[in-house]
């Protein structure tokens, strides 16, 4: 893990916190759907980074997403449990030999395992965030309303600019 590498990952998390902030928080589809694309920051780490900088760079991209919105410290929760288990759910979808050092992705996974992988990502995030979010629970129908929903437009959001990325980056290898 070299400095440029941490740059970049510092540089993608002050996008991604941004776009949620700016953009993705203003978006309320039927009055309960909000996509959490910021959970790609986890969702695409590399496997070279040690356990504990993944876990560092996931609470702090949930805290600065906390600090912005006024949710104190449920992002972060959210996305430092998802930090954890990302390494189980992975291996859920890659085969031991590929997963030494990767960065999770249509390319290096293929399409069908990718969205699995990322769905699941999505399901777990969402399910500890919206429980966290609606203490106590009132209604666990709507509760599971929002999850299914929301986590389904954030894997939708993912997956269309992963295989679009993927398809730009393939094209100007080409060349």
């Amino acid at each position: 893990m070299g400095a440029i590498s941490i740059f970049r990952k510092i540089g993608q998390i002050i996008l991604l916190v941004a776009l949620q902030v700016l953009i993705f928080n203003k978006i309320n589809l039927f009055g309960y759907v909000t996509p959490l694309l910021y959970i790609w920051v986890t969702v695409k780490i590399e496997n070279s980074y040690s356990r504990s900088a993944i876990l560092l760079f996931s609470f702090f991209t949930g805290l600065a997403i906390d600090m912005f919105t006024g949710t104190p410290g449920v992002n972060a929760a959210a996305i430092t449990l998802l930090a954890f288990l990302q390494p189980y759910i992975l291996k859920l979808f890659v085969l031991y030999d590929r997963r030494e050092l990767m960065i999770p992705g249509a390319d290096t996974m293929k399409r069908g395992p990718f969205i699995g992988y990322v769905s699941l990502c999505a399901i777990v995030h969402h399910l500890f965030y919206f429980i966290l979010k609606s203490i106590p629970v009132a209604d666990w129908s709507m509760l599971m309303s929002k999850v299914v929903f929301s986590a389904a437009l954030t894997v939708l959001l993912i997956v269309v600019i992963e295989i679009s990325f993927v398809k730009n980056s393939n094209k100007k290898g080409r060349r």
